[in-house]
């Protein structure tokens, strides 16, 4: 088998998987987006989305892989002297009535007072699994959709009547969970069960519902297509979410660039060319090696001085 062409059949084989399923209800997984529009167009035009593509589809499967993986560390978990006890309902797709929004849930887990309270997985790239540490820090993120996720624990919640419930975050990179508690938030609750009552209300009076004014949610909506919302750029090509994450990092560390050069500069100085200076635990070595002379034609560049300064710490291999 050719090696090129076996790799292209496992990458298009994700192709047959891809679906559009028709929604006739407001989801869980979906209240917490914050264009109401586009919860609009996916019951009344759910068939008008573009579908997903071969790469998108492979993230979902993963997804489905961790959550299964999330689920057995958690049950192999000991905890106060005895492992913890985690159940996947018989019947995991539950709604609530009024207004009607439907869920599936991942698990839950028991607790000291006997009860089983929700937990909902996220499989999350290494910069976000780092991010978030607490509730607050989902609505502070830069991206909708996680900021969403929340939500779709707060329908648990409701629905189960739970004072608190949690997110066990997987790390896609290196298969670490951490659980984070999520408390009950009453005004929250009100305010997307009212959202989705004005949703149905759109659609019931076929008023479709003004659309949110960010041009990044509405690039990459699935509903762009017969949104007609905002004149758009079409793209030289799409690239999942670790490029913008790197893009992030870049731009965070520039501060943190300037601060390392500026006390660069001021160790150097206190240094002061000195070829072997003890600091603590470190050893300062500061080296002056000659650029020899050369000619160029037409223009002749004379000897230089270059200093070098390298900090390594006593007794270990690792330079500063």
């Amino acid at each position: 088998m050719e090696e090129k062409a076996l790799n292209d059949a496992i990458f298009n084989s994700k192709s047959k998987k891809i679906k559009i399923y028709p929604c006739h209800n407001l989801r869980a997984s979906s209240i917490g987006h914050p264009c109401k529009r586009y919860l609009y167009y996916s019951i009344k035009n759910w068939d008008c989305q573009e579908p997903i593509n071969e790469t998108t589809q492979c993230i979902f499967d993963l997804g489905n892989s961790i959550e299964d993986y999330t689920i057995k560390t958690l049950r192999e978990t000991e905890f106060n002297g005895k492992l913890l006890e985690v159940i996947t309902p018989t019947e995991r797709s539950w709604k609530i009535d009024i207004p009607y929004i439907s869920g599936r849930e991942d698990c839950r887990i028991k607790e000291e007072d006997g009860q089983f309270y929700p937990v909902e997985i996220k499989g999350l790239s290494p910069i976000e699994w780092g991010r978030l540490n607490r509730v607050e820090d989902f609505y502070q993120s830069k991206k909708h959709y996680i900021q969403a996720y929340p939500a779709q624990l707060t329908c648990y919640m409701w629905k189960f009547e739970k004072d608190h419930g949690w997110f066990a975050l997987t790390n896609k990179l290196t298969g670490q969970i951490k659980l984070i508690k999520v408390p009950f938030d009453w005004e929250f609750a009100d305010k997307l069960l009212e959202k989705g009552k004005e949703v149905y209300r759109a659609i019931d009076e076929e008023k479709i519902p003004e659309p949110i004014d960010n041009e990044n949610i509405c690039e990459s909506c699935s509903f762009k297509g017969i949104c007609g919302h905002i004149n758009r750029v079409p793209l030289d090509v799409e690239v999942d979410d670790a490029l913008e994450e790197l893009i992030d990092k870049k731009n965070e560390l520039k501060e943190s660039k300037k601060e390392y050069d500026d006390l660069d500069d001021e160790i150097k100085q206190i240094i002061n060319k000195r070829p072997k200076v003890l600091a603590g635990k470190y050893l300062c070595i500061y080296t002056k090696t000659i650029k020899p002379a050369h000619t160029e034609p037409a223009k002749e560049v004379p000897e230089k001085e270059i200093w070098r300064l390298s900090i390594k710490e006593i007794g270990s291999e690792k330079k500063h």
